[in-house]
C-alpha cells in the first residue's frame, strides 16, 4: 500500500495489523481518486472510517486543503500518525480518535468528500448517512464515496451519482438530493 499520486507519491504506508481494518486496494484508490482529482485541490475531506488513513493522507497528498480522519481505534490511529509523518501530510490533518457517531456530532464544518469505508457487514452506512445529512456535513455538490459489497442501499435524501466495481470491491458516490 503507497500513496499514488501528489506531493506524497510512492511514500509507503503502514496497515493497522490484524483483521479489525481492511485497507482500500491500491488499484481501487488509484481509480477513486483518478475520478476526483480535479476537485481535490483547496476542499475539505473526512475520512470517517480511517483504519491506516490511507484515503485521506491520499486527499492531502494531491492537494486537499484540510482532511478529518477518524478512527477508534488506538492501535490503528498509531499508525495513521505514523503514515502521516511519513507522508509529510501532517499539517493538513485533523485526528479523532472516537467513535463515527460521536466524530460526526462533534463536526461543524462541511466537507467535499467524505469517504465511508467500515466493515462491510457492521451496518454503520445508514446511521452514518442518516448523521451526515441530519448535521449539513456534506457541502453543495459534495460527495460521499462509499466502499462496499455490493449491498448498499442508498437511504433516503441521497441519489447514486455512479456506482463502479472493482473485483468484489464497490465504489459508490452519493450526493444529496
Amino acid at each position: 500500500m503507497r500513496v499514488i499520486a501528489g506531493s506524497a507519491r510512492g511514500i509507503p504506508l503502514k496497515a493497522p495489523a490484524g483483521m479489525d481494518t481492511r485497507p482500500t486496494v491500491d488499484k481501487v484508490k488509484e481509480a477513486v481518486f483518478g475520478s476526483l482529482q480535479f476537485f481535490l485541490p483547496g476542499s475539505r475531506v473526512l475520512d470517517l472510517f480511517a483504519g491506516s488513513g490511507a484515503l485521506g493522507i491520499e486527499a492531502l497528498s494531491r492537494g486537499a486543503a484540510a482532511a478529518v480522519l477518524v478512527e477508534k481505534q488506538a492501535a490503528a490511529m498509531a499508525v495513521i500518525r505514523q503514515n502521516l509523518r511519513a507522508a509529510r501530510c501532517e499539517a493538513g490533518a485533523t485526528l479523532l480518535q472516537m467513535d463515527y457517531l460521536a466524530a460526526l456530532s462533534r463536526l461543524r464544518e462541511p466537507f467535499s468528500f467524505i469517504f465511508l469505508d467500515p466493515p462491510y457487514a457492521a451496518g454503520f452506512y445508514y446511521p452514518a448517512m442518516r448523521a451526515i445529512r441530519e448535521r449539513e456535513l456534506l457541502a453543495p455538490g459534495g460527495r460521499i464515496v462509499a466502499e462496499h459489497d455490493g449491498s448498499l442501499e442508498i437511504p433516503e435524501g441521497f441519489s447514486e451519482a455512479r456506482r463502479k466495481k472493482y473485483g468484489k470491491t464497490y465504489i459508490s458516490y452519493l450526493t444529496e438530493e
